[in-house]
């Protein structure tokens, strides 16, 4: 297994609803090498890049800070159907682009962060990637 070699930090307003929606509806399983520091959160390893949810400070109130200034999360996945009904499960809205062969699905977590999930034929590798949504 390679190591990580980028590090993105995202703000929770609910690290609850955030778990949930990540490790419940879209399948991410937390990193087995999160560090142990005194940071309420919850690690996640994609490919090369660690996502770290940690609470919000402002307890609950959205602050623009260095930590926020992601707002869009591009990732791959092997298998786009599955995804679409997972969310269409969870009644969670979403618009699906087609370009060619590619297809994407754009939709918003609970914290506002937009996910774009791109089908992974014929992409570059340079994306994050996100195999935990093929069948299991």
């Amino acid at each position: 297994m390679e190591s990580v070699t980028t590090c993105i930090v995202l703000e929770s307003k609910n690290l609850k609803e955030t778990l949930y929606f990540y490790e419940g509806i879209l399948g991410f399983k937390p990193s087995k090498e999160r560090p142990q520091i005194r940071v309420t959160g919850v690690w996640y390893d994609i490919g090369l890049t660690r996502i770290c949810f940690v609470v919000n400070r402002g307890l609950g109130e959205h602050r623009e800070t260095v930590i926020s200034s992601v707002k869009e999360l591009l990732l791959k996945a092997t298998n786009i159907e599955r995804l679409k009904k997972k969310l269409a499960f969870y009644q969670i809205s979403f618009v699906e682009k087609r370009r060619g062969e590619e297809v994407r699905i754009i939709f918003h977590d609970p914290d506002g962060y937009t996910l774009q999930f791109i089908s992974i034929e014929n992409m570059e590798e340079s994306l994050l990637q996100c195999n935990n949504l093929n069948g299991e």
